[in-house]
């Protein structure tokens, strides 16, 4: 079964970092795993609404 996801919104607040660019890695790690956990709600919630798996 496919599981199209037509729209997905990201949200990211950019802040002037107080240490630099130290934290650079960090916080791209954080934005991708919020994203990765927005996908499997969403696969979660189609899945469960359609019933098959």
């Amino acid at each position: 079964m496919a599981i199209e996801i037509r729209e997905l919104v990201i949200k990211v607040k950019i802040e002037e970092s107080l240490n630099g660019a130290k934290n650079t890695d960090v916080d791209l790690e954080k934005i991708k795993q919020s994203v990765l956990k927005e996908c499997k709600k969403e696969i979660s919630r189609q899945l469960n609404r359609k019933k098959e798996r």
